[in-house]
């Protein structure tokens, strides 16, 4: 990509105060579950030289019962060594970042601060590509599918680690629109490395959408030290990486569709199951909810993986089904949760536009969205939380598409164009 078009400071400006604009427009009104947001602000506000996540394990009743105003308003604290719990479930590198917004924000209370950063953060780097790409038509398509996207917009404004699924996507931009550099300079690959490996850190889902950016930039270094920055990191990936595993989300996954079990797409959907067979209910209370005893976490995904092993031997094609339209909402808007109809139209809509790249041979945006999802649509569906990092890549191949369109003759060019590729015909 060497042609660029740049934006005056007056453009950046103007886009700049759209996009908070919008950001305040459509505002997420809602927070994560308090057994999920607090052990993260907690953990930042008592995060200590060693590194070590801990939690107040007294402070998470209070919170729970507060009201969404008053979460945005609570100012996390430190707490005596002696009331500290540490923890571990969720991926940590959310914490870093929470701690970042606090010391830089440091007169806002903190959910305040990390979504102010988050807004920052998506502003400038969405800036940053616009000024990067090809055409002003490019440019506005960009900003209106992506920056501007009140989809988009809803994770932005949302205290949790799902916004900075993006980082894989930037970091993926940044490496293929360097314009004049060298592909055999290792400080490239050292930079991307160190992205990516934020990024894993923050939401481990990214890992295999990371590491196909990685041995791509690796196949293109075409020098030993490439393949070994990808050892590095896969090294990496497998010591930072939390003690989940995939059954629970498994489980519930089914449910996104018809099944003959009844089970529904809910966390509560595999907490009841498992305290039927077992009369054990799940409390994922941080610290002390017995989700976070190694043995009953242990015991309850042994169940899960026990109940899926038997639904999958009865129903092979009906999970089969599944996957299918979850791969095929990974290059669409996602699965709207809570609207079947709307699941099937955007898995149309992901068919649609899969053909679409396959035609214009766009192969490696298409390899880059499915890694996005890879790491579990197999068996859940891509809610927009989980693909967030895909929609920063569908709106660039979106603005790509209608630029070559545009310039070829438009939708009479682009139709004919699908007869000669996909039918052959005259």
């Amino acid at each position: 990509m060497e042609k660029r078009v740049s934006l005056t400071w007056q453009q950046a400006l103007l886009a700049a105060c759209a996009m908070i604009a919008c950001a305040l427009l459509f505002w997420n009104p809602r927070s994560q579950a308090p057994s999920w947001i607090f052990p993260y602000f907690s953990g930042a506000a008592n995060l200590g030289l060693d590194f070590t996540w801990r939690v107040d394990a007294s402070g998470i009743a209070d919170f729970a019962r507060m009201t969404y105003s008053q979460q945005m308003d609570y100012r996390f604290g430190r707490t005596e060594l002696a009331n500290l719990a540490t923890y571990s479930v969720l991926d940590k590198g959310y914490v870093y970042i929470i701690w970042v917004a606090q010391n830089l924000l440091f007169w806002m209370p903190q959910i305040k601060a990390v979504i102010w950063l988050q807004i920052v953060f998506h502003v400038v780097s969405s800036l940053w590509v616009a000024s990067r790409l090809g055409s002003r038509r490019q440019q506005i398509i960009f900003l209106l599918a992506y920056a501007a996207n009140p989809v988009v917009l809803h994770f932005v404004t949302f205290a949790y680690h799902y916004y900075w699924q993006v980082l894989p996507s930037l970091a993926w931009f940044w490496y293929e629109t360097r314009v004049g550099a060298r592909t055999d300079r290792g400080l490239y690959l050292l930079t991307l490395a160190l992205v990516l490996a934020a990024a894993f850190l923050i939401r481990q889902s990214t890992v295999i959408v990371s590491l196909f950016i990685l041995t791509y930039a690796a196949w293109r270094h075409k020098r030993a030290v490439g393949w070994g920055v990808v050892v590095c990191f896969l090294a990496f990936a497998m010591f930072a990486k939390n003690p989940s595993q995939p059954w629970h989300t498994a489980y519930v996954g089914i449910g996104a569709y018809p099944n003959d079990a009844g089970i529904e797409l809910d966390d509560e959907s595999g907490y009841r199951m498992f305290k039927d067979g077992t009369g054990i209910q799940i409390n994922t209370t941080p610290p002390n909810g017995n989700y976070y005893d190694e043995k009953v976490r242990g015991q309850y995904y042994e169940v899960l993986k026990e109940r899926l092993a038997g639904y999958a031997k009865e129903h092979p094609l009906q999970l089969a089904r599944n996957a299918v339209l979850n791969v095929l909402q990974g290059f669409s808007a996602g699965y709207p949760v809570g609207h079947l109809a709307l699941a099937y139209a955007s898995a149309f809509i992901g068919l649609a536009a899969l053909t679409l790249l396959a035609v214009r041979r766009m192969y490696v945006t298409i390899v880059l969205i499915f890694a996005g999802v890879a790491g579990f649509v197999a068996y859940y569906p891509p809610i927009p939380a989980y693909m967030f990092g895909n929609y920063l890549l569908l709106s660039l191949a979106l603005a790509s598409i209608v630029d070559q369109i545009g310039n070829s003759g438009g939708a009479v060019a682009l139709v004919r164009n699908l007869k000669e590729r996909l039918f052959r015909l005259p």
